[in-house]
């Protein structure tokens, strides 16, 4: 027995020929998405999360903070959305570059979250707040 391990959102969007190995591979990278997002709704969000800290270390940074979590929960909306047309045309081949494409532009916005996320902790620690 063989097992296909496809690494990331982005390598899936680009497999050209889908299986059905393919398609579980979709839902459960798209599952391990809503998870990470869940996780990082636990440990940011909330008066003693991490973007509370971020903020009352930088004022400053309280609309960054606010962006990334509608940030956050569009990406859940999104992901969710696909997750369930996974569900429904998984093995259909004429939906597999539509899904392909969806898991492309998530792939996108979950990268241009953990790099604006780190970006928001790396500032509140090295913002020089009395030289501002």
């Amino acid at each position: 027995m063989t097992a296909t391990y496809f690494s990331s959102l982005e390598t899936l969007a680009d497999t050209a020929t889908p299986s059905g190995t393919w398609w579980l591979a979709v839902a459960r990278a798209l599952d391990e998405l809503d998870e990470r997002l869940a996780q990082d709704s636990a440990v940011d969000d909330g008066p003693s999360g991490a973007f509370r800290d971020a903020v009352d270390r930088a004022p400053a940074l309280a609309n960054e903070a606010t962006r990334l979590t509608a940030d956050r929960l569009r990406l859940v909306e999104r992901a969710r959305r696909l997750r369930r047309v996974v569900a429904m045309v998984a093995g259909d081949h004429s939906h597999a570059d539509a899904v392909s494409g969806e898991l492309e532009v998530l792939a996108r916005a979950e990268s241009r979250y953990r790099r604006r996320s780190r970006g928001l902790f790396w500032e509140s620690f090295t913002r020089d707040i009395g030289g501002e």
